[in-house]
């Protein structure tokens, strides 16, 4: 073995992790630091190739991930987002960019290039933050996964444009020759997706050879992406192709999950190649101009973006927010860049300039995010948006941004000790909470449906509005003082970051796990579970029975309240917990629903009287209003609680 590649690989990994040690402890973003990693080792490096070579292959990995994840029905949800959103997003700021670089004495074709380099953002770091701020379900994620995916689409056509925009022109004599082979590629595509590739992993999965089923999806990417390179395709879009075609397949997450890791480390080995092309001294020579440069990119990308969501006729908090967010150039950029100097359209020096650039702005994007809110508020002190903003209409009862909402009582008591957290105040939440109230057992409970919660409180439940596996959430339920989790939420999605999560913050927590699935049970005893119970009624007092034992709860009363529980078919149970209503039921009889407000408007203009509902609080900005009449003042993406009969309610929402 090549003992240089081994010394070469090392140091480079061995600094990646330190600098990246580091950026944790300052909570700075990692990729920040790949790059740091890269202009590190290029003060004691000469030689790169051999790492440019391998990071090529993060490339390629991330394109057949994308491509992975593509589907028909998660595009169909955003569509809207994606179609509209995405072309006026990338239009504008290309042609805005191109404008100003012609000006400045560009050729056209480089000034054009320049647009599409520009236009493009970081998918990589724009996820990040949604997930870390909450946003994956609200409509500000939605509009920014929508265009993010339009951007990842049209990257891919940019990049057969390329050529042309180098000067390389079509011959018209091999056209007839390209368009079969376009339309071979087409029926090959179509086949292997129908029926090769969903036959050969079917059977590879049969195996239940790991080794067998990993080695064939490594064959389906990079085969596919030679055998496009091949035909004069890029091996990007054959990436693409490649998890197209797998993503239409039941074994699509199972790839995901293998593929995940290779993407995350060549593309690690991307960002780092990528600091190996900065010249840290011309960065310092031209501090000024590149600072500014960037700045000014910034604000191009947030004009572009803010008049995108005002076409799209978003709210201005929402405008301003994925404004911000879009506002950095993209990983994908790097990679256009790179063809842009193989065709000639950039020289190396702009090359320099402009991947300093780009770090500059991804750096700035998550101190920007949040002065989101400030933003807004000034922009609301100019009469025009104002304005504009009082004409949106309702677009109905549901809201997108509901789930923005961070907790709705603030009330927790300083001397909570001792107590027993549930996450999830459905039916099993409900139960453990009614059978700890009948025990005496300090419990709160968190749920992260704002109905919920309202319905918990009228009720003088101790719960609060939050995601069960966010530590911040965690530490506001008093997670270290505590003595018991509970998990009782119906979704699956989260329960081993819950336990983890918990177990980071008082690894002496005891932990019990309500799922569905046998299959989970040695995921989350792994996670740190200390007991995992499958499901409904018999999951509710089976975790009783275990709190009490945790307790040290007389044994005779504990039997007395199971027996109870369990008569007459959970008669008990059933009678706090309407499990074949949609809606929630009060004390009295009547239904909760809820309506998002999207413009600056009185509540009186909703008319619930004319349906015979009543509307008895309002949700904003992390806590409930109970005093409001018809001519309260409602603000944009405030939370509207009524309550009626079933008929009413329905009457109501098929109007809106």
């Amino acid at each position: 073995m090549d003992l240089e590649l081994l010394k070469l690989m090392s140091v480079v990994l061995i600094t990646a992790v330190i600098v990246l040690l580091i950026f944790n402890k300052l909570k700075l973003p990692s990729m920040i630091g790949l790059f740091l990693t890269g202009i590190i080792l290029n003060f004691f490096m000469h030689s790169t190739d051999l790492i440019s070579a391998i990071s090529e292959l993060g490339v390629i990995f991330l394109l057949f991930i994308i491509g992975l994840e593509f589907s028909i029905e998660k595009f169909s949800s955003i569509k809207h987002y994606a179609l509209i959103g995405g072309v006026l997003q990338v239009l504008i700021t290309t042609i805005i960019v191109a404008v100003i670089t012609f000006i400045l004495g560009f050729p056209l074709n480089s000034a054009i290039f320049m647009g599409f380099l520009i236009c493009f953002s970081s998918t990589a770091i724009v996820m990040k933050i949604i997930q870390k701020n909450g946003l994956n379900h609200t409509l500000k994620g939605k509009v920014t996964l929508g265009i993010l995916i339009f951007q990842d689409i049209a990257v891919i056509l940019v990049l057969l444009f390329t050529p042309l925009l180098g000067g390389q022109s079509i011959d018209i004599s091999t056209l007839p020759r390209t368009l079969l082979n376009v339309l071979g590629l087409v029926i090959i595509i179509v086949a292997m997706g129908k029926y090769i590739v969903p036959y050969a992993l079917k059977e590879a999965a049969s195996t239940k050879n790991r080794d067998l089923f990993m080695l064939l999806i490594l064959f389906i990417c990079l085969g596919t992406t030679f055998a496009t390179s091949n035909l004069g395709i890029s091996p990007e879009l054959g990436a693409f192709i490649a998890g197209l075609i797998i993503s239409n397949t039941e074994f699509s997450h199972q790839t995901l999950g293998y593929i995940q890791p290779f993407q995350d480390v060549f593309m690690s080995l991307f960002f780092i190649s990528i600091g190996f092309l900065i010249d840290i001294h011309y960065f310092i020579s031209n501090i000024v101009i590149i600072v500014a440069m960037a700045l000014l990119i910034i604000a191009i990308k947030f004009i572009a973006t803010f008049l995108t969501g005002r076409a799209l006729k978003l709210s201005l908090d929402t405008t301003v927010t994925i404004s911000i967010l879009l506002s950095q150039i993209g990983e994908f950029s790097f990679v256009l860049a790179r063809e842009g100097i193989s065709y000639g359209i950039i020289s190396s020096e702009l090359f320099t300039t402009f991947l300093t650039i780009s770090i500059i702005t991804m750096s700035l994007t998550p101190l920007l995010t949040k002065y989101a809110p400030a933003v807004c508020d000034m922009l609301m002190k100019i009469p025009y948006f104002k304005k504009a903003d009082h004409k949106l209409k309702l677009k109905g009862k549901s809201c997108e941004e509901i789930k923005e909402i961070k907790t709705v009582d603030d009330e927790i008591s300083d001397d909570l000790e001792n107590h027993t957290i549930v996450v999830g105040y459905g039916l099993t939440g409900r139960n453990i909470a009614y059978s700890c109230q009948q025990m005496d057992v300090p419990y709160i409970c968190v749920d992260n449906d704002p109905i919920v919660v309202e319905k918990g409180q009228l009720n003088n439940i101790p719960i609060i509005y939050g995601d069960g596996f966010s530590e911040s959430v965690l530490e506001e339920l008093k997670v270290k003082s505590a003595n018991v989790l509970v998990v009782a939420t119906s979704v699956s999605d989260h329960l081993i970051q819950i336990v983890d999560a918990a177990k980071r913050l008082n690894p002496n927590i005891h932990v019990i796990v309500r799922t569905k699935y046998v299959k989970n049970v040695n995921e989350l005893y792994d996670a740190g579970a200390d007991e995992v119970i499958p499901e409904e009624f018999e999951t509710s007092i089976m975790m009783f029975r275990l709190i009490m034992d945790y307790y040290d709860k007389d044994l005779e009363d504990v039997n007395d309240l199971l027996q109870e529980l369990r008569g007459d078919h959970y008669t008990t149970l059933r009678s706090f917990s309407d499990v074949n209503s949609n809606f929630i039921e009060t004390p009295d009889g009547e239904y909760l629903e809820s309506t998002c407000v999207d413009c600056q408007e009185n509540l009186g203009d909703f008319k619930f009287s004319d349906f015979n509902l009543s509307a008895i609080s309002v949700i904003r900005d992390k806590k409930i209003i109970h005093k409001i009449d018809d001519s309260f003042n409602l603000r944009c993406d405030d939370v509207i609680i009524f309550k009626g009969s079933l008929d009413n309610i329905e009457k109501f929402t098929s109007q809106r």
